[in-house]
C-alpha cells in the first residue's frame, strides 16, 4: 500500500526552502540544509522530493498560482476602470518584485541553460500559461489592441529582463518611464 503524502510536511519543506533561498540563495542550499531546517531526515525529504530542483519548481508553481489568482481577482475588480498605466504597473511590480521571484526565476533559467530538460519543460509550461493569463489584462487595458498575444509575450520578455536586473541590482530607467514606453508600444498596436 502506498503511503500518503502529508501536506503539512510538504508545506513545511517549501516554507523552509523559501526562507533558505531568501537568506543564502538558491545555489547555496543543499538537501542536507533543507532536511536540517525542516528537522526531518534526508530519507523523509527524499520521500517528498527527489531533488532540489523539484522543490524549487514547486515553490515557483505555488507562487505563480498565488500571483495568477491575485492578478485575475485584481483584473475582475478593475475591469471597468483599468488603465494601461495601472495594468502595467501591477504587472511589472508583482511579476518581478514579489516572493523573491527574481532569484528563483534566474535559478530556473540557469538550470534550463545547463541542460535540465525536465525543469525546462516545466518552466516553459508555466511561462506560456502565465502569458495567456496576461492576455486577459492586455485585452482589458488596451481595448482595441490588434495582437494581444504578441503584446503579452513582449510583457513576459520585459518581466524576464526586469528579473535579471533585480537580481543583478542593475540601474533601472524607473517604473514610470518604463510604463510610459510600454504603454506607447501597446497603443500603437490599437
Amino acid at each position: 500500500m502506498a503511503r500518503t503524502i502529508n501536506k503539512n510536511v510538504k508545506q513545511d519543506i517549501l516554507k523552509s526552502v523559501e526562507e533558505l533561498v531568501a537568506k543564502i540563495g538558491v545555489n547555496s542550499i543543499s538537501l542536507g540544509d533543507i532536511a536540517k531546517k525542516c528537522d526531518i531526515s534526508k530519507g523523509t525529504l527524499y520521500y517528498y522530493y527527489s531533488s532540489k530542483d523539484d522543490i524549487i519548481f514547486d515553490i515557483i508553481v505555488k507562487h505563480v498560482k498565488e500571483l495568477e489568482e491575485e492578478y485575475l481577482e485584481w483584473i475582475e475588480r478593475h475591469k471597468e476602470d483599468l488603465t494601461p498605466e495601472r495594468f502595467l504597473s501591477v504587472i511589472f511590480n508583482k511579476g518581478v518584485k514579489l516572493f523573491d521571484r527574481a532569484k528563483m526565476h534566474i535559478f530556473l533559467i540557469n538550470e534550463c541553460i545547463k541542460g535540465n530538460d525536465i525543469l525546462r519543460d516545466k518552466f516553459n509550461e508555466l511561462w506560456f500559461a502565465w502569458q495567456k493569463k496576461l492576455e486577459v489584462g492586455v485585452l482589458q487595458a488596451f481595448k482595441d489592441i490588434e495582437d494581444a498575444e504578441s503584446f503579452a509575450y513582449l510583457l513576459m520578455l520585459i518581466i524576464d529582463g526586469l528579473a535579471i536586473q533585480e537580481v543583478m541590482q542593475g540601474k533601472f530607467i524607473g517604473d514610470d518611464k518604463l510604463i510610459e514606453v510600454v504603454k506607447k508600444i501597446g497603443e500603437k498596436q490599437c
